[in-house]
């Protein structure tokens, strides 16, 4: 048996076993600290208001959720669940001046990195620009919550045309929306992705002048937890196995897989985790391999490292995993089934998710 996303939703749901997924998970674009920066001459006030979770209709213009704090774009979505979207808007304007015009500005966004979090990781987030109703054009920054992070790390400039002219400069405003999906999460983390907006007016500066070059820039860290060792899938083996196949789960989460890169005989095989391209990937935990009489091989991860292919498996020779040995002629038993175990934070009442599938019976590890 195969189960999907939506099965396991329900799964999850029923009585004590714990939040379901995605649940009291929340994800923010908050307020950060003032960033210890050299401050940049030029720099402009604006204006941030925004809309959360945008229904069908759009926004209402004239009444805002929210004003940012200064430079800092401000808002927030809570209690995800797995497969609903959400979208938020936001407005960034400029201040007018006594003469009841514009001063036109540059504008610039910059990202600190998310605390590390299995939730940062399977958080799709994409900032795109957006007209006044919440419809979407060009992407600015898309994939997960620290992918998104790392893109923005070196500070960019919105350029959008329109309303952004042939200078890169805007006189009056421009909306960028933000999309957050969540897919395949089992926990109760919250994250956060601070996002930093600054405004460097046109006149008299340099179009390239990056207010935010005396920032961190350093790669955000994989934050994936492993508190949970999540039995999530069995590969039955009827035929032999070939290289470059992918082989989904005959039982367990749907869309997950494993693509095999090498084999030895027909008792060993080194695979990589593959997914849909709705679904993203949990690391390796722990692979259990199934052939003739005897006791499962089992196959931990290394400690500290977060991988999806056997490769990052203690006891792996060039990652290559193996079925027992037969004692009567010394080679390995073929393979008869493979059980796959990722990487997962745990649940709200500090337990593990329940397996998605079982070793064989009579099959233990060793």
């Amino acid at each position: 048996m195969t189960l999907s996303r939506r099965g396991l939703l329900s799964a999850l749901a029923v009585g004590s076993v714990g939040s379901l997924a995605g649940h009291n998970a929340v994800a923010l674009l908050s307020d950060r600290e003032t960033m210890e920066t050299q401050m940049t001459a030029g720099l402009v006030d604006i204006v941030v208001e925004y809309w959360r979770d945008l229904g069908p209709d759009g926004p209402d213009l004239t009444a805002p959720d929210g004003v940012g704090d200064g430079t800092t774009l401000a808002g927030h979505v809570e209690d995800l669940s797995t497969g609903a979207p959400v979208r938020d808007l936001f407005r960034i304007s400029l201040p007018q001046d006594r003469g009841g015009t514009n001063n036109p500005a540059r504008i610039w966004l910059w990202a600190d990195c998310p605390e590390a979090t299995t939730l940062g990781e399977l958080l799709t987030v994409t900032l795109s620009y957006s007209d006044a109703d919440g419809r979407a054009g060009s992407t600015i920054a898309s994939g997960s919550l620290r992918q998104v992070a790392d893109s923005l790390r070196e500070g960019v400039r919105l350029a959008e045309s329109p309303p952004v002219d042939e200078s890169g400069c805007i006189a009056d405003e421009l909306f960028i929306l933000a999309e957050y999906e969540l897919a395949a999460y089992v926990g109760s983390e919250s994250v956060a992705l601070p996002l930093d907006i600054r405004a460097v007016q046109c006149r008299n500066t340099d179009g390239t002048l990056n207010p935010f070059s005396a920032s961190d820039t350093e790669p955000c860290p994989p934050g994936y937890s492993c508190d949970c060792c999540w039995m999530i899938g069995k590969v039955e083996v009827d035929t032999e196995l070939e290289v470059g196949e992918t082989y989904s789960f005959d039982e367990g989460l749907a869309g997950y897989g494993i693509e095999v890169t090498a084999m030895d005989g027909d008792g060993g095989v080194a695979f990589t985790l593959t997914t849909d391209e709705e679904t993203p990937l949990l690391p390796l935990c722990a692979v259990d391999v199934k052939g003739g009489p005897e006791p499962y091989e089992h196959y931990p991860r290394s400690a500290d490292a977060f991988g999806f292919d056997t490769t990052d498996l203690d006891g792996t020779t060039d990652g290559l995993v193996y079925t027992p040995v037969n004692d009567n002629n010394g080679t390995n038993y073929g393979i008869s089934n493979i059980v796959v175990s990722v990487c997962a934070p745990t649940l709200s009442d500090g337990s593990c998710p329940a397996p998605l599938t079982q070793l064989a019976r009579g099959g233990g590890r060793p």
